[in-house]
């Protein structure tokens, strides 16, 4: 027989009341008093006059180990990389690792929603975030001038076709069959959404070992009616919820004494407060006797009552990723930092308290006196005011004299620095590696690599237990949530290049290979090390392939991955603007192979027929230089001549008209 709605939320109503039995009695009172040694709350045994200082080891260690965190986890796009699990994949592989990144950190508060859930887990035990969809309205307006109606009935068919609601804001052109405005289009859409879950909302079966064999997974928000009528229950339905909710004790701690709300329980009140719970249930919902998972989102007053608001079918793990930071075998719930500083901050706060009682004793010992001081003198006591003694006393009689109390301080300080050895050693939280410790410029190098090696051993543990567990499976829900969204082509700003990218969710397989990269938690120089270290062999092996950059061991697309992995090392989360992304360097054609060295011989015989040309070049030039002289020489001589000869004419003649002249005996004119 199926499974009917109210036989479903009867049984969804006592999972949820187990479960919410169990955060009660295991895990709240641990929450409450981890956020008490957080913010260094009084104990409760304070005596006054006396010290009542708080130390502050379990925020200490907090503080310290979530840089470190937050910056291998959100400090790069490459944490998370697909991979195909079969021919054919390699495109969409390739577009998840970069989409899926670009979905969680950008479209949503990515940095937030990882802070809170490491925080969470890190500070009581599990941390908890949910990926979902939403509705949501895409709405543009384009603008148009001079569209006859032909081509505006055009433009509206084909966005009705395209699915989108189209509303006209036009009008007639004066004096002209034409149109001008604007067209409004809206196209109905999923958008992925990815929140932090409170760890006190929480909810999954008691004796779950495994969050997706669990019986029931699921988590509780606050809503309102108005909320519950958006989602679409009818108000007759809402009124018969009993609206009995209240603030938790942790809400108030957490808000820093945060009143209860004001009473706004009335049936006809739109924000009384209510539940809305999102479960992920076993049961056999077709009769079959066998146990399918469903999907139940479901809203109550605190109540018996319930109304559903969504049941489907669901297949594959729950839209849920849980975090612990130390695990324990066959639980959900691990261990977390609270656990292993809280009884370190408790002697640390009554050492540092006997510490300072002394000090104060020490500064202002205690007076013993006899009966013939004023004691009206000492109880006013302020720094400096004299004593005084009755009538008749003299000073040199001794009647005051000081109790000497031994200075605990080198003791105490000694334990104190013992409680901090232990607590290096159980978190992993080393002074050296926090820059803290005045001596280390006193240890050897290779002494202090060994200490910070073996203290970021337990925080490598956690970035890696986290990795494995809450990222990977946050990334994988992000990825199959993209194609449950999925209505085509998508294109999305990479920064890389200063260009779009496209893909096509729609088409990617139901499951992709997920690696995640955690490398240097926690000294970012000893990681840049490590890279340099990888690119000083990617040199000698290029230079081993005779300077290729296309393999067989060293490729363009590596020298490429390790300059944007050493620019994002360095703190910068856009290496594009320093490099080109490795798919660019991998599309771009391979460089042409350099000459290979020439031979020694031939290279000599190269010189030596190189200089008998150059010596042949010379002796030619020589030769033509000197033909040039000898014509320029003969030129000259023969205009010499040339000269000579016409002026032997003119004297000739001259000779002869003087003879003429001469014979006749006439006087030449």
């Amino acid at each position: 027989m199926p499974l009917d709605d109210e036989t479903l939320i009867a049984l969804l109503r006592r999972e949820e009341e187990a479960a919410a039995g169990y955060q009660s009695s295991a895990l709240a009172a641990i929450r409450e008093e981890a956020l008490s040694y957080y913010d260094r709350q009084p104990y409760g045994d304070e005596q006054e006059g006396a010290s009542s200082v708080v130390t502050s080891e379990f925020a200490d260690v907090i503080e310290s180990v979530m840089p470190g965190l937050m910056r291998v986890f959100t400090g790069s796009d490459d944490l998370c990389r697909f991979a195909p699990l079969a021919p054919g994949q390699e495109r969409w592989a390739q577009e998840a690792s970069e989409y899926v990144p670009h979905v969680l950190m950008r479209q949503n508060d990515g940095f937030r929603i990882i802070s809170a859930l490491l925080k969470d887990a890190l500070m009581y035990r599990l941390g908890g975030a949910t990926v979902d969809l939403e509705d949501v309205e895409e709405r543009r307006a384009l603008p148009v001038s001079g569209l006859t109606q032909d081509a505006v009935d055009l433009v509206v068919a084909e966005a009705r076709g395209a699915g989108l609601a189209v509303s006209l804001e036009l009008a007639a052109d004066p004096g002209l069959p034409t149109f001008s405005g604007t067209i409004h289009t809206v196209r109905q859409a999923k958008r992925v959404v990815v929140e932090s879950i409170a760890p006190e909302d929480i909810r999954f079966s008691p004796s779950a070992r495994d969050e997706d064999k669990a019986s029931y997974l699921g988590f509780i928000k606050r809503v309102t009616a108005s909320d519950l009528v958006r989602l679409g229950l009818a108000p007759a339905d809402i009124d018969g919820l009993a609206s009995g909710r209240e603030i938790t004790p942790e809400e108030t701690q957490r808000n820093e004494g945060a009143l209860v709300e004001a009473d706004r329980s009335g049936d006809d009140d739109s924000e009384r407060p209510l539940w809305l719970v999102v479960a992920y249930v076993r049961a056999d919902d077709d009769g079959d006797g066998i146990s399918e998972r469903l999907r139940v989102v479901y809203a109550h007053g605190g109540g018996e009552s319930g109304r559903i608001v969504e049941r489907v079918p669901w297949s594959g793990p729950a839209s849920i990723a849980l975090a612990t930071p130390i695990l324990m075998p066959h639980t959900i719930v691990g261990r977390s930092l609270f656990d292993q500083t809280q009884d370190l901050q408790q002697l640390g706060s009554v050492l540092t308290r006997g510490l300072l009682d002394n000090l104060y004793i020490v500064n202002r010992p205690r007076p013993v006196i006899s009966d013939q001081v004023n004691l009206d003198s000492l109880i006013d006591w302020v720094p400096g005011s004299p004593i005084r003694l009755k009538a008749g006393a003299r000073p040199g009689d001794n009647h005051v004299s000081w109790l000497q109390v031994p200075n605990v301080t080198p003791a105490v300080l000694a334990a104190l620095e013992h409680l901090a050895t232990v607590r290096e050693n159980r978190t992993g939280v080393s002074r050296y590696n926090q820059g803290l410790d005045a001596e280390s410029l006193n240890k050897t190098l290779g002494g202090l690599d060994r200490i910070m090696s073996a203290a970021q051993q337990r925080q490598d543990l956690v970035a890696r237990v986290f990795a494995e567990t809450a990222i990977k499976r946050l990334y994988r829900l992000v990825y199959r949530a993209i194609r449950r969204a999925a209505t085509g082509p998508v294109a999305w700003w990479t920064g890389a290049g200063g260009a779009f990218a496209h893909c096509d969710p729609s088409q990617w397989p139901e499951e992709l290979e997920l690696s995640v990269d955690v490398v240097g938690i926690g000294n970012r120089e000893q990681a840049l090390g490590h890279l340099s270290l990888i690119a000083s062999l990617q040199e000698k092996l290029v230079a081993l392939q005779g300077g290729r950059t296309d393999g067989p061991f060293v490729t363009a697309e590596n020298i490429a991955n390790g300059a944007r992995k050493l620019t994002e090392t360095l703190g910068y989360k856009t290496p594009g603007l320093f490099f080109q992304p490795p798919e660019a360097v991998a599309a771009a054609p391979p460089a042409a192979p350099p000459a290979p060295p020439p031979d020694p011989a031939l290279a000599a015989s190269q010189a030596q027929l190189a200089l008998l040309q150059q010596a042949a070049a010379v002796d030619a030039q020589i030769k033509r230089d000197k033909a040039e002289a000898d014509l320029a020489i003969a030129q000259f001589k023969a205009r010499q001549w040339a000269e000579i000869e016409r002026f032997k004419a003119g004297l000739r003649a001259e000779l002869r008209e003087i003879d003429i002249v001469t014979r006749k005996g006439a006087t030449p004119s």
